[in-house]
This record gives C-alpha cells, structure tokens and sequence, in this order.
C-alpha cells in the first residue's frame, strides 16, 4: 500500500469511529448502597445519552454545511504554507501543514456550518 492510500483510510476510520460514540445506562442498583468514592460521581446516562446524540447531530449538521469544504480548504493552505515555510525540509514542512491545516479548517468549517455545533459541545460536557 502506498503511504496515501494508508493515509485516506486512516481518516476514513477516524471519520468512521467518530459517529459510534454511545453511553449505555446503568443498571439499576440491588443491594446496600454503593460507598461514596472521592472524586467519582454518577452519571445521569439519560441525560448524558440525550446530550451526546444532541452534540453528534449539530456536529453533523456542520459537517454537511461546511465542514468538508473547510477541511479541504485548510489541508491545501495548510499543504502549501508547510511546504513553502520549511523550505530546505520542505517535506517535514508539509508533513506538518497538512493535518494542522486540515483540522483547522475542519473546525472553522463545522462553527461556520452550524454556529449551535460549539454550544452542543459544551453541553455534552458539562451534563453531570
């Protein structure tokens, strides 16, 4: 395999992974109460559950509004910034310019697609 084809299918799968995420909920408790461990806490899984699935479709909206063409966008001026930049080692320049700027430009891509994308994540995870 060339080192593209391998580089395409590792962002696929990372793309891929990405719309997987799921919280199960617990099951309910039987038996003498749990003692209380510091620095742990319980999860309210129906809220959580509804704020992940919140976040994955405003994030999924942003993608779809823009999130794409912001990627590539930002891996050619990532690409051509990296590249000109470290001109004597130009191809560690790239090597570098590329993923930053595409996940720049994804980001960029997905708040300028769906500005509510930003507010369902910090929900997520701020839902006790």
């Amino acid at each position: 395999m060339t080192r593209t084809s391998v580089s395409a299918l590792f962002a696929a799968a990372v793309i891929a992974g990405a719309g997987t995420a799921h919280a199960s909920p617990i099951a309910p408790d039987e038996g003498p109460p749990r003692p209380v461990v510091p620095g742990v806490h319980l999860v309210d899984q129906n809220q959580k559950q509804a704020a992940l699935e919140n976040m994955l479709n405003e994030l999924n909206l942003g993608w779809a509004n823009g999130g794409a063409a912001g990627t590539a966008i930002g891996a050619a001026i990532g690409l051509g910034v990296g590249c000109l930049s470290m001109f004597p080692g130009s191809l560690a320049g790239c090597m570098i310019g590329l993923p930053t700027g595409a996940v720049t430009g994804a980001l960029i891509g997905i708040a300028n697609g769906n500005p509510k994308a930003q507010k369902a994540i910090e929900d997520y995870v701020n839902t006790p």
